[in-house]
Parts: structure tokens; C-alpha cells; sequence
């Protein structure tokens, strides 16, 4: 980039110099060194630059350089306004550009130390004025660096802008991937329903919650009479269309607030947020009623099957996730019992070995058979 500016305005600033020199009858070295200095130079610097261990540090050098050799044609050609101007003007914007406000002191100790050895050289005159041609020139140069100077600052702007988006996009979609691999996390992937851990950890803040508004919340321990007799006579796969197809059934039959899990084999449960135990009976007599009736397409034909439901209520049988989960459970299995395909919601009778103070499930007794 620095190669380009410097070698298109340097080339603009040796035509508006040359007719300055034109102007004034300047004699054949400076000529030679217009050329040395506008033409060959550039290419010397650039040159040196990209052989540089830190190309940074050697760039400014050679602006160092540029404006030395500035404040030396200022000073031998007796200060012409124009030529000083583009030369002051343009060494500014590219020394702030690379080093900060501090390039503008850099810019006027260059200069100085220019304009002192041009000086020394040429003597000190005061010749300000420029013929038309040159002040032309020179107008047509700085208006020249600026438009590419500002070219190659809105390239950089672009090029940020669209790095920076394509940062926010990669950003998103690897937020977007965190929240799916998360909610896979938390879900069974041959249901979708959320798992165990998912009840594990918002159990205990939703009962607080409801605790908080004097609400109930309602539990529905949920099984598939005999499932196991499906999976033994039309196979593995003809008891996965059965999960979900209560799976599916569980989504329709849910409340907003609602949240159904598949705990594991042919076990689920519903948790309902505000509702009571007996308005979560109802509700289950009316899934059970629908999974009931409905038929699933196996490998061999429909298949029908039957639920046995639990139901246990907060603030009822227990104000604590743990206890509360074991209600449920021991109304399943009195559910089991009975005869299945039923829903039992659970007496005020704690159940078999809690205490008052029920802090840990208690076992099933007797424990279920493989065929429930």
C-alpha cells in the first residue's frame, strides 16, 4: 500500500517540483535530484522495507526520510506556499496515520532538521510565490493522495466491517450450536422429551416457585402396562414407535407450563406447575383414556397398549423434589396393583419406610417385575 501512495504521489509531486523548477531556470542537479529523490527513491524504500525484519519500524524510517528530504526542497527552492503546503500537509496525515498524535511532532522535527540542511546548502531565501502551472500541479497532486489515501482507508473499513461480521456470524452460530448441543443434553434422543437430568435440576426451582405464590404442583408418574411383551413378541422397534408415539401424545395433552420427561426404558413423568391433584388426575384419566384408543403402526400390524399413572400433588404429600418424586412412584405402583391401565393419586399415607421428616425416595415393595 505505502509502495502505491508513495510511488503515484511522489510521480505527481515530480511533475508540479519540475515545473516549479521550469518556472525558476533551476540548474541540471536539481534536476538529477528531483528524479532521485520523486522517481528512484520510492522504489529504494520499498525496496528496503520489504526486506526489513520489522517492516513497521523501516517504514518509518523512510518517512523519516520522506520529510527530511521535504524540509530540504522547502527550504533550497525558498519556501513556495503550494509546494510547501501538499508537502506539510500530506506528511502529516501519513506520520499520524502510523504513529498517532505523536507523528505530527515527528512530522515537524523532519522538517526542521530539513529545512536546517537545506539551509546550510542552498542558503536562506524566502521565495513564496508559484507560477500557475505549478500551483495546478499541485492541486491536482494533493487532491490525487487524498482521494487514495481515503480510497484505501474505506478499503481497510470494508474489510474490517466484513470481518467483523463474518466474527458475529461464527459467533452466533457457535452460540447456536451451545444451546443445541445443551438442550441435547437435556433431552432423550428417541422421544425428544427432556431425561432425568433435566428433572433433576429443575424439580427442586419449581417447587420454590410455586412455594413462593402459594401454588401447587402436581407430579404424574407415567408407565407402559406390559411393554416388555412388546418388545418380546414385534421386536425393539415396534416398542420404540410406541415411546413415541406417547411421547407425541404427552406434547399434545401438556400445558404451556408443562414439562414431560422420558426417565428411562418405558417410565415418564409430567410435572404441572399449578395444578392440584385433583385437576392432575383429571388430566391423566384423559391421557390414559387417549393412549388408550390410540393405534400404533408397528412391523406387524397396529399395536395398542395401556398406561398406569401415579399422581402425587406439593403441598399435599411433600414439600421436598426427592419425596415428593417417591409419592408419585408408590401411586404408580399401587396403580400396577390394582390392575393397571388406571391412574392412582396418592393418599396422605406416606409412604412404605418415610418418616415424618421424608427425605429420600423409598423402595418399591415389592420391587417390579421385568414385565410391568
Amino acid at each position: 500500500m505505502n509502495r502505491r501512495n508513495r510511488g503515484i504521489s511522489f510521480a505527481l509531486l515530480a511533475l508540479a517540483m519540475g515545473a516549479h523548477l521550469h518556472a525558476i531556470g533551476a540548474p541540471a542537479w536539481a534536476w538529477a535530484a528531483l528524479v532521485l529523490c520523486f522517481l528512484l527513491y520510492p522504489q529504494l524504500a520499498y525496496w528496503r522495507a520489504r526486506r526489513s525484519r520489522d517492516q513497521r519500524r523501516a517504514e518509518l524510517q523512510n518517512m523519516d526520510a520522506d520529510f527530511v528530504q521535504a524540509g530540504i526542497w522547502i527550504a533550497a527552492l525558498g519556501f513556495p506556499l503550494w509546494i510547501t503546503f501538499i508537502l506539510c500537509s500530506s506528511g502529516s496525515m501519513s506520520l499520524v496515520v502510523f504513529h498517532g498524535a505523536r507523528g505530527a511532532l515527528r512530522l515537524l522535527l523532519n522538517l526542521a532538521v530539513g529545512i536546517a540542511l537545506g539551509a546550510a546548502a542552498a542558503g536562506l531565501s524566502w521565495r513564496p510565490d508559484t507560477d500557475l502551472l505549478t500551483s495546478v500541479l499541485c492541486m491536482v497532486a494533493l487532491e490525487t493522495y487524498l482521494f487514495i489515501f481515503a480510497r484505501d482507508g474505506y478499503d481497510r473499513a470494508m474489510a474490517q466491517y466484513k470481518a467483523n461480521t463474518q466474527l458475529h456470524e461464527q459467533y452466533e452460530q457457535i452460540q447456536a450450536l451451545q444451546a443445541q448441543l445443551r438442550e441435547q443434553a437435556l433431552r432423550d434422543p428417541l422421544t425428544g422429551l427432556f431425561n432425568r437430568r433435566h428433572l433433576d435440576t429443575v424439580l427442586a426451582p419449581a417447587l420454590q416457585r410455586c412455594r413462593d405464590a402459594a401454588q401447587p404442583l402436581a407430579l404424574v408418574a407415567i408407565d407402559i402396562d406390559r411393554f416388555k411383551s412388546i418388545n418380546d413378541a414385534q421386536g425393539h422397534g415396534a416398542g420404540d414407535a410406541v415411546l413415541q408415539a406417547l411421547a407425541r401424545l404427552l406434547l399434545r395433552h401438556v400445558r404451556g407450563e408443562d414439562l414431560a420427561f422420558r426417565l428411562g426404558g418405558e417410565e415418564f413423568l409430567l410435572m404441572m406447575p399449578g395444578a392440584s391433584l385433583a385437576v392432575a388426575t383429571e388430566r391423566a384419566q384423559v391421557l390414559r383414556h387417549a393412549f388408550e384408543t390410540l393405534r400404533v403402526r408397528g412391523p406387524d400390524g397396529a399395536l395398542s397398549a395401556t398406561l398406569s399413572c401415579g399422581v402425587a400433588a406439593f403441598p399435599r404429600h411433600a414439600d421436598e423434589p426427592r419425596a415428593l418424586l417417591a409419592y408419585a412412584d408408590q401411586a404408580l405402583y399401587a396403580a400396577k396393583e390394582q390392575g393397571r391401565n388406571r391412574v392412582v393419586a396418592q393418599g396422605q399415607t406416606p409412604p412404605a419406610g418415610a418418616g415424618g421428616a421424608f427425605t429420600s425416595p423409598s423402595p418399591r415393595s415389592p420391587p417390579h417385575s421385568p414385565d410391568r
